[in-house]
């Protein structure tokens, strides 16, 4: 399943995170990049602002 996370790099999204890696899940995470942005390297990461330019999706 593709996943869209929002945050997932704090807190109870980071472990939603590495659950769903773990299942084999596509996951991309789209966060502002101020806590802990290198956390997952391996998965497709977009930097941004969910109530900005939300370019970054496309």
């Amino acid at each position: 399943m593709r996943l869209l996370i929002l945050g997932g790099t704090e807190f109870v999204g980071r472990h939603f995170v590495e659950i769903a890696h773990e299942r084999g899940h596509e996951l991309t995470l789209f966060h502002r990049g101020k806590t802990n942005p290198g956390l997952f390297p391996d998965l497709d990461t977009r930097i941004g602002d969910r109530d900005g330019d939300l370019s970054a999706l496309e």
